[in-house]
């Protein structure tokens, strides 16, 4: 037999590409197909989170009341349109002076939404009820796990916290723990608006227990607002920005050069935050 008359043999690869697609080929083109039915699948989910998220926040801001925000946390539970629903049902019942029906408000806050932006609010609100109902120790513990935990240092809480948290100190008889509250707002804080109340305060409890320290730089009044808003508070945008417009509650203000006695008073209405 002449050259041009043999067969061609197959070659390995080939046989072994035949036998693997003889034994396996069904399995891939399964597998395949479930893939893309779980990429179209989570493609669908988002978008309807999307959709879903889109009308929370429509409808958060179309809300005035509580019977308003409860519609919004009956119809789009585990939104973050719904926890700043719970966020201002609790702050309109704390301004109310309902304190115990607002603080289960912010219980029930603080367990369902854990990881919203503004978890930080609830705990402030529990410390501002606390201390309106004069419960000096629980205000004070929920001022401090504010101020002394990193995943708030960089919340426009903190520094607001920080300060209340040498207010209680004093008025629970350690006036050098708030001395060291007031000194370490200066430090962590020097240009936010309280870093102004926190030098006065320091001043007067360094001249009160007799000490001779050295007074930190005083903060300028130019970079800090003219009258510090312990409150909270804020409007909402479908974006998600917050802007200090919106309170349900009674905000608490004093300018700082007002008068000497003056102090800032806390409310429990937060601000809000919406997912677009």
């Amino acid at each position: 037999m002449s050259s041009d008359q043999q067969l061609s043999v197959p070659s390995l690869t080939a046989v072994q590409v035949e036998l693997f697609w003889a034994r396996h080929g069904k399995k891939v083109l399964v597998g395949s197909a479930l893939v893309l039915l779980i990429l179209v699948g989570i493609g669908a989910y988002l978008g309807y989170q999307a959709v879903r998220n889109s009308r929370a926040a429509k409808a958060f801001v179309g809300a005035h009341d509580i019977k308003d925000w409860e519609s919004v946390i009956r119809r789009y539970p585990g939104t973050i349109a719904a926890g700043n629903a719970y966020l201002q049902i609790a702050g309109t019942q704390a301004a109310n002076g309902q304190y115990s029906e607002s603080d289960k408000s912010y219980q029930t806050f603080i367990k369902d939404y854990s990881s919203h932006p503004l978890f930080v609010n609830a705990l402030f609100g529990l410390a501002s009820n606390a201390e309106a109902e004069g419960k000096t120790d629980d205000a004070l513990k929920y001022y401090s796990d504010i101020s002394s935990s990193n995943r708030y240092s960089s919340d426009y809480l903190a520094p607001m916290a920080l300060y209340y948290q040498g207010r209680m100190s004093e008025k629970s008889g350690k006036p050098k723990d708030a001395l060291q509250d007031f000194e370490e707002v200066l430090q962590r804080y020097p240009q936010s608006a309280m870093a102004v109340w926190a030098r006065r305060d320091a001043d007067r409890l360094t001249a009160k227990l007799g000490l001779n320290v050295k007074a930190a730089p005083r903060p300028s009044a130019a970079g800090a607002s003219a009258t510090p808003q312990a409150s909270p508070s804020g409007s909402v945008s479908p974006q998600g920005s917050t802007s200090p417009e919106v309170s349900p509650s009674a905000q608490g203000s004093a300018s700082p050069v007002s008068t000497a006695t003056a102090t800032p008073q806390p409310t429990a209405s937060p601000r809000s935050t919406l997912e677009p």
